[in-house]
């Protein structure tokens, strides 16, 4: 019986242990986290500044003593502790320079980033740093971003280089102002547009420097920044340059406080190379406030290089005298000699201009131009007839009834539909008016026949019949002979390529297509209308925002010539989105202050295509007016 007991004892405490010994295993399998602590080592920049060459003012040391510490920690990409908005503070031991234990920097083996390291005293005033780059940070060896491996049960001291800090240098150790100083942020866009000496507007390149300050002496907050763009393909695009911009409640609304130069770039597969051009300005806070479009937009600054005054004639010879006046307007002549009093002067005769038209033979790439047709820089018509382009308005009340009461609007009307192409569509005398596709307008009832009686009765009074046709996604592959307009109104869906090869076959025989579109957010679908424009091979196209809302009536000097706005003075719209017109393209009218291009007539390539282009740009926002209702196509 006592070795049966002592038998059981054995047994039992061989369990105990044998139990034991699997949970401390267990135990020794869970892995330990690292524990991290930073110390920062001020740089003594003055005494190694001995040996540099660069002549950096460096900053001065205050005598405030360290308190805690702000980071930002990545591990990879991620934020694992402090955030860009947010950064993680530390206090640092008291006299001593490292910092305390934090929970959250105990962490997993594995490497770490420190993207951020600043210094603050007890009253929250930052004033050592460590630098990211820029000049200061050239003359150190270790700047962030910096790297740290961490291991399992390891407690690591980091040290950290910084220097002392001055908010007027701000941008020499690696951070733009708004980094380390907090303030809100507003967001400023430019978009830039450059003109030859013929007038022709192009899409510019350029490069954007901007200061804290009212001239170049200032802090600089963003240095030679450029706009990207591309050459790539038929249509040249370039995006909008935005940037955050400080607001500094230091100073008074209406007072500047941002000083800004937009330098012109050439563009070789565009319009060349070019002479330096420099627009430079002040911002304060209403210049930068005036472009924001409700809660969410920012219209953009709309820049023009070599443009001029547009209430200027064109002079392209720049011999002083107007282009309308001018006997010979491509080659200089002030004097304006003409010996045989035939109209062309002499500089541009002496049996060197076949045509007459004022370009000498050896530049003329039109040598048999009809006598009296204006000519552009290379002697080629620079109206040309009607076909080969699309008449595009982005504002659907200048048909409506309520503008049909001004006069210029009836002639507008009258202009659009009379005119005389060498196309086979010349004798037609059908006007189409394509109210399909879900056109908002035409489910509102704006542009209805009803809303459009007026337009409608003027164009039957001119000889033509109207009909209204509702096409849908791919039912436009057929166009009777004798229709001659085709107008396609706010559509909601793309064209397929049978549809854009009809339509550019409708527009090599001597057809008229216009393109009525509207302001953003009540057309909803400018993407459709680029699209669209892209695919007929036009380099213009709709750069949104909307301007002259309400009725509102263009003065003569926002025309243009052009037979289309032949005799009108002034002309009523009622808000409208704004197009950029490329290489080739021509204006119609302007806003009310000259400089926004609203109507226009773009130059397309009628060879077929057999696949769908994508529009090669972003939507761009003009600079525009608030409106009470966006639900309204007048906006009010």
């Amino acid at each position: 019986m006592e070795i049966f007991i002592r038998r059981l004892f054995l047994s039992f405490l061989l369990c105990v242990i044998c139990f034991s010994c699997s949970e401390e295993e267990g135990v020794q399998e869970v892995s330990e986290k690292a524990t991290l602590s930073f110390s920062p080592i001020l740089n003594d920049l003055l005494r190694n500044q001995q040996n540099k060459q660069e002549a950096t003012e460096l900053p001065a040391c205050s005598d405030d003593t360290p308190s805690y510490v702000e980071i930002i920690l990545l591990r990879g990409e991620e934020e694992v502790v402090g955030t860009s908005g947010d950064p993680f503070a530390i206090d640092l031991v008291s006299d001593e320079n490292y910092t305390e234990y934090s929970p959250e920097l105990e962490l997993e083996p594995g490497t770490y980033t420190l993207d951020h390291f600043a210094v603050y005293n007890s009253e929250g005033g930052l004033i050592w740093l460590a630098p990211k780059g820029g000049a200061i940070g050239d003359l150190l060896q270790n700047t962030l971003p910096l790297d740290i491996n961490l291991r399992s049960g390891v407690k690591k001291y980091v040290d950290v280089t910084v220097v002392c800090f001055d908010d007027r240098i701000v941008n020499e150790y690696g951070y733009l102002f708004f980094d380390l100083i907090p303030t809100e942020i507003f967001e400023f866009c430019f978009f830039a547009n450059y003109c030859n000496e013929a007038g022709r507007h192009y899409t510019a390149a350029y490069s954007v420097d901007i200061w804290l300050g009212t001239d170049d002496s200032g802090t600089p907050l963003y240095t030679d920044v450029e706009n990207a763009k591309s050459a790539e393909g038929e249509d040249p695009w370039a995006d909008p340059l935005c940037f955050d911009l400080p607001n500094l409640q230091d100073y008074d609304d209406e007072e500047p406080y941002l000083y800004y130069e937009v330098t012109l770039k050439g563009w070789p597969d565009v319009y060349g190379e070019v002479s330096e051009i420099i627009i430079d300005g002040t911002l304060s806070r209403s210049n930068i406030q005036a472009n924001f479009d409700g809660d969410d937009n920012v219209e953009y600054e709309h820049l023009f290089f070599g443009c001029g005054d547009d209430d200027e004639p064109l002079d392209s010879d720049q011999d002083g005298i107007p282009n309308s006046e001018d006997n010979c307007p491509n080659v200089p002549n002030p004097d304006q000699a003409d010996e045989d009093e035939n109209g062309v002067g002499d500089a541009c005769e002496s049996g060197s201009d076949d045509d007459g038209d004022g370009i000498p033979n050896d530049i003329d790439e039109c040598p048999d131009t009809d006598p009296g047709v204006e000519v552009d820089e290379v002697g080629c018509e620079s109206i040309r007839v009607p076909g080969r382009d699309v008449v595009v308005l982005n504002d659907i009340n200048i048909f409506d009834n309520t503008a049909l009461e001004d006069p210029d609007n009836v002639r507008f009307v009258q202009n659009l539909v009379n005119y005389t192409t060498t196309g086979v569509r010349n004798g037609g005398d059908v006007v189409w008016i394509d109210r399909g596709r879900h056109a908002r307008c035409y489910s509102n009832g704006e542009c209805t026949e009803t809303g459009w009686a007026t337009t409608e009765s003027v164009i039957e009074d001119e000889g033509f019949t109207v009909e209204s046709i509702f096409s849908t996604v791919g039912s436009l592959t057929s166009i009777p002979s004798d229709v001659k307009i085709v107008m396609l109104v706010m559509p909601t869906s793309q064209y397929t390529v049978d549809e854009i090869n009809t339509l550019k076959q409708f527009a090599a025989d001597g057809g008229r297509i216009i393109f009525v579109g509207e302001y953003d957010s009540f057309y909803a679908n400018i993407e459709v209308e680029n699209q669209f424009l892209a695919n007929m091979g036009a380099v213009l196209f709709n750069s949104g925002g909307r301007v002259d809302c309400d009725y509102t009536i263009l003065p003569s000097a926002s025309n243009r010539d052009h037979p289309i706005m032949a005799g009108i003075e002034d002309l009523t719209i009622a808000c409208a989105s704004v197009i950029e017109p490329g290489d080739g393209d021509l204006a119609l009218f302007y806003d009310t202050t000259n400089t926004l291009v609203l109507g226009g007539v773009a130059k397309i390539d009628t060879a077929p295509i057999t696949e769908l282009k994508q529009a090669a740009r972003s939507k761009l926002r003009a600079k525009t007016t608030r409106i009470s209702n966006q639900s309204s196509s007048t906006g009010y």
